[in-house]
């Protein structure tokens, strides 16, 4: 009876047992490396970063065809020439009695009215011995100031006006558009794996408008008719982007931007104007 019951014999408890206990170290070992194998994955993720940029540009050019004549300070000089009565003792080579009033008048300035930004961005992965001589440098291409005002309103206010009053308000001295064109390139020293977003503003820093000096001999009267607009800022851009951490990073990433900025700006001066009374 016994034969036929083998795992009743004595120190088969024992070797039953330890077979048990073997397996349950090894379930134990096969959790550990999975724990092992889910941290490491954890730890390849990916996160958002910014960067702030800034593009420079400025832009001088002619300005020409004004809807209204800019009053600039002027100079208005009368000269006299006259002789004196003969002196034995010295010769008067040249006698002269001058006139010199100075005229000053409202600070010419310009406002921005409106911009447009036309962009293409490339996002590009380089090998670090190649990038040097890859990557493009930066540039920009100016265009002209082009008048896109009218002249509608000068032609009715031109017209004669029986009931009036004179009032200093400022008056539009020309309405200018111009292109822009630059290349910008951003350089990453992460992984990137995309732009998530790009936000951006324009900045104008200095404006100045360069006229020739007017200047009254006499009745002869010099008009101005052209200047130079001067005008300096920057693009102002936060660039969110994705990138992959845990991994090394051994290429370089750069974002390419080609950049047309459209600018309109208005020239102002305050002056003395006619205004109906209705």
């Amino acid at each position: 009876m016994m034969m036929n019951k083998p795992w009743r014999g004595k120190g088969m408890g024992h070797k039953i047992y330890k077979i048990k206990e073997l397996n349950i170290h090894d379930n134990l070992s096969q959790k550990v490396k999975k724990e092992e194998k889910l941290i490491s994955k954890s730890a390849i993720g990916s996160s958002v970063r910014s960067m702030i940029v800034k593009t420079p540009f400025s832009i001088i050019s002619e300005v020409c065809n004004f809807r209204r004549i800019p009053n600039i300070n002027e100079k208005n000089q009368e000269e006299f020439v006259f002789r004196n009565e003969e002196n034995k003792s010295r010769r008067e080579l040249e006698a002269k009695l001058l006139n010199t009033v100075y005229n000053y008048y409202g600070e010419i300035y310009c406002r921005l009215v409106s911009s447009n930004l036309h962009e293409k961005r490339v996002l590009l992965e380089y090998p670090t011995q190649k990038a040097m001589g890859t990557i493009e440098d930066e540039g920009i291409e100016t265009a002209l100031w082009v008048p896109i005002h009218s002249v509608e309103l000068d032609k009715k206010s031109k017209v004669e006006l029986n009931n009036y009053i004179i009032a200093k308000l400022p008056v539009e001295i020309g309405k200018y558009k111009t292109e822009i064109s630059i290349r910008e390139n951003v350089v990453f020293r992460e992984k990137v794996m995309g732009i998530k977003e790009v936000s951006q503003d324009i900045v104008l820093t200095k404006n100045e408008i360069l006229l020739p000096q007017k200047i009254k001999t006499g009745q002869n009267l010099v008009i101005v008719e052209n200047g130079s607009l001067f005008i300096e800022g920057y693009i102002l851009q936060c660039i969110e982007y994705i990138i992959e951490e845990g991994t090394f990073c051994e290429n370089v990433y750069q974002l390419m931007q080609s950049i047309v900025l459209e600018l309109v700006v208005q020239i102002l001066q305050e002056q003395e104007v006619r205004v109906e009374i209705t």
